[in-house]
């Protein structure tokens, strides 16, 4: 499992334990509940066959001990992939929320897919041997990290404090002082029926009958491990900077605090999140009209935190133009707290999301790439029905006190080089 990960959007909000089905969705959704584990079945004409198993806790369980959730999920990586049958394409996420593992497989290995997930929830997991060598592999790990990465993690670091479950970055020291049991006790916390919800999609054949009985002699225990996360909103500006030793060119990265996507703010900020990264405004003042970046990106991370959201403005530039870059983020910041967007883009952003999320149905009708979990979450939650016609009714005057409340203070961190390069 790579260290370093692509910053996706990632649609999972934990809080969902059963999901309604679509008025106009793409196939009816089959559920039950075996032994405390939700499972959710959505038949398609696919032949491929995507099977989630999210558990409902995650690396902030690890407290002082960050990075046994880390371990942990490797090994279970390791597993599913020598598994005596192959499964197919697999994929072990560890967010401080939650734990996904996502398996791609023929219809006709479903079962096979379904009896090792099965085992994770009822076999104990844990080899002394194979966690000491990972831990090795992760402290390597860590340490070759580019600094383009380490901006972010130390910014979440930064943003929300060194004790809060979303400081998911990982120090080489604390990996070096876990212990095997601190690894097991992790394992034991979130590998339990109770804790998981388990979702199939694709040209199923096995009945919802079928496949419950797989998980029927599971034993159950209450477990509820979700995490109770508050939002975080700085108090005041920190300006963090740190020497790069094998670097030529300056990262950076602000963080600035953002509402969840149960308040209030929400439509008005996820406008605002709209227009500073689709429509590019900051990276095309900075990147083309004055050639101040190499690369950059807006993140806003409402569905990877979906508790306690923030945005994130990450990009690379030349040493001498460190400051210009984050004066001139600043600035449109101001602006959007003095003047909002304009009542006609507003209109025109609340359309684009809308069209994009219509295309995003259409694009997975009859597809089982798209998991029913991660399809509902991300089109009814986030692209969907339910945030479509509040987007339309956002004002000038609402996105003017979403920033003011959200965008006053930020966290950056930056990474600059220890020896200045020469120009090319």
């Amino acid at each position: 499992m790579k260290w370093v990960k692509k910053i996706v959007w990632i649609c999972l909000l934990l809080s969902i334990l059963t999901l309604p089905v679509w008025a106009d969705g793409p196939a009816r959704i089959e559920r039950t509940t075996v032994n405390g584990m939700p499972i959710l079945l959505q038949r398609t004409n696919s032949e491929v066959v995507e099977v989630t198993m999210l558990l409902k806790s995650g690396s902030g369980l690890d407290g002082k001990k960050k990075g046994a959730a880390e371990l942990m999920n490797m090994l279970v990586y390791l597993k599913l992939l020598s598994a005596p049958e192959s499964l197919g394409s697999v994929n072990v996420l560890t967010r401080p929320d939650y734990t996904e593992i996502r398996i791609q497989a023929s219809a006709e290995n479903l079962k096979n897919v379904l009896v090792e997930l099965e085992s994770l929830l009822t076999t104990p997991l844990y080899s002394y041997d194979v966690i000491m060598d990972l831990k090795q592999f992760l402290i390597a790990d860590i340490k070759g990290m580019p600094a383009f990465n380490k901006t972010y993690y130390e910014t979440n670091r930064s943003f929300y404090g060194p004790d809060h479950p979303y400081n998911d970055y990982l120090e080489p020291e604390v990996v070096e002082s876990i212990t095997g049991h601190d690894v097991y006790r992790w394992y034991r916390q979130t590998y339990q029926p109770g804790n998981a919800i388990l979702s199939i999609a694709g040209g199923v054949k096995e009945s919802m009958n079928q496949i419950a009985k797989i998980f029927s002699n599971m034993l159950y225990e209450s477990v509820d491990q979700r995490l109770l996360i508050q939002p975080v909103i700085p108090n005041q500006t920190r300006l963090i900077e740190r020497e790069d030793y094998n670097g030529r060119i300056a990262s950076i990265c602000m963080g600035f605090g953002a509402p969840r996507i149960q308040d209030t703010e929400y439509p008005a900020f996820r406008i605002i999140a709209y227009y500073l990264e689709d429509y590019q405004y900051y990276f095309e003042k900075l990147r083309i009209e004055e050639g101040l970046m190499y690369t950059g990106m807006v993140y806003y991370s409402y569905l990877e935190r979906p508790q306690a959201p923030n945005i994130v403005f990450l990009t690379m530039t030349d040493p001498d133009d460190l400051f210009l870059v984050e004066a001139k983020t600043l600035d449109i910041i101001e602006e959007l707290k003095e003047k909002g967007i304009e009542q006609s883009m507003i209109a025109q952003i609340a359309e684009a999301l809308e069209k994009e999320g219509k295309s995003r149905i259409q694009a997975v009708i009859g597809a089982s790439r798209r998991n029913v979990m991660s399809y509902y979450l991300q089109n009814q939650l986030v692209y969907g029905e339910n945030l479509w016609p509040k987007l339309k009714q956002v004002t000038t005057a609402d996105i003017q006190k979403a920033a003011a409340k959200y965008l006053n203070h930020y966290v950056r961190v930056a990474y600059v080089p220890r020896e200045k390069p020469d120009n090319f």
